[in-house]
């Protein structure tokens, strides 16, 4: 997949066109995407995603926190994985902001794009103050020629697949319906840290993962993982959180069972399978070693 930096005029002389944030790529997304490749193909044009970049919360909301399901790097990834051929990446700033539906569709998509077809989620908004709708697509498609498919919504256990809905589940610690939702299981990806080696002393060897700043991070508790490092996939078990026995503040430790190399300074990845318990505080150290015993044991016998 080629990534397009900015959109101008003629970037592409034509193409099957999705758009919107993708934040989660998830399987409302993944029909889009789906969709966008079929008639691509029937069409013999290239398959592009375009998308946005920063996150419009942070140019329109820069005090609030921005907790992104994928940042940037993750969410190409996956929409290369989605067999786009390109993605184009509109900067989104305040000027940006200000653009209307017409001119939105008219400058950017019309001009840069030249789309012979255009698919969207019967939800999908654009332009300032999100002016632009599925509706007022179709009547622009229609005045200039270009065909408009809208897709239907995707429904998972009892309602339709957003990212507003999965961050509400990751709020709750429910990973497992995040990964219905998703089509895929939730991950945090990182570098290893140091962290202060109580774990080690304690014989329960922890690696310290530092994710990226605007990753968003499932509700506070101990997970069940797996960990991808160099290629290779291992359970684990997860902090997320203080460390209340020892007064420590919030982190992020993973458990790798049977595992004991040194991680310092490499990058892994951890996909979530199942929230075990809440963090609380144990009298003794013992107390704790056994709680750790407990969830090393059911990490063994969870169904990946």
């Amino acid at each position: 997949m080629q990534v397009l930096r900015g959109i101008h005029p003629n970037l592409l002389p034509a193409s099957v066109l999705t758009l919107g944030m993708f934040d989660g790529v998830h399987r409302g997304h993944q029909a889009l995407l789906a969709a966008c490749r079929t008639h691509a193909d029937r069409l013999g044009l290239p398959a592009v995603a375009l998308t946005y970049d920063p996150h419009p919360s942070r140019v329109l909301r820069p005090d609030a926190p921005l907790r992104l399901l994928t940042p940037l790097p993750e969410k190409l990834e996956r929409l290369a994985r989605a067999g786009m051929d390109y993605t184009a990446i509109a900067e989104f700033t305040q000027a940006f902001s200000q653009i209307t539906a017409e001119a939105f569709l008219r400058d950017l998509l019309v001009a840069g794009l030249h789309p012979r077809m255009v698919v969207v989620g019967y939800r999908t908004t654009f332009g300032h103050d999100r002016g632009g709708t599925a509706a007022l697509l179709r009547a622009f498609g229609d005045a200039e020629g270009i065909a408009i498919d809208i897709v239907e919504p995707i429904e998972v256990a009892g309602g339709p697949v957003s990212s507003t809905r999965i961050r509400h589940c990751l709020d709750a610690g429910q990973v497992e319906l995040a990964a219905e939702l998703l089509g895929y299981r939730y991950r945090v990806a990182g570098v290893v840290t140091r962290g202060d080696g109580r774990g080690h002393l304690l014989g329960v060897p922890t690696a310290n993962l530092l994710p990226p700043p605007d990753k968003m991070l499932p509700q506070d508790g101990v997970y069940v993982v797996e960990v991808t490092i160099a290629g290779a996939t291992r359970r684990g078990v997860m902090n997320i959180g203080a460390r209340p026995t020892f007064g420590r503040p919030a982190s992020l430790e993973v458990h790798l069972l049977d595992f004991h190399a040194d991680l310092y300074d490499q990058p892994l990845t951890v996909s979530f399978l199942t929230r075990l318990r809440d963090i609380v505080a144990f009298p003794s150290v013992d107390a704790l070693l056994a709680q750790i015993g407990k969830d090393i044991a059911e990490a063994r016998v969870v169904v990946g």
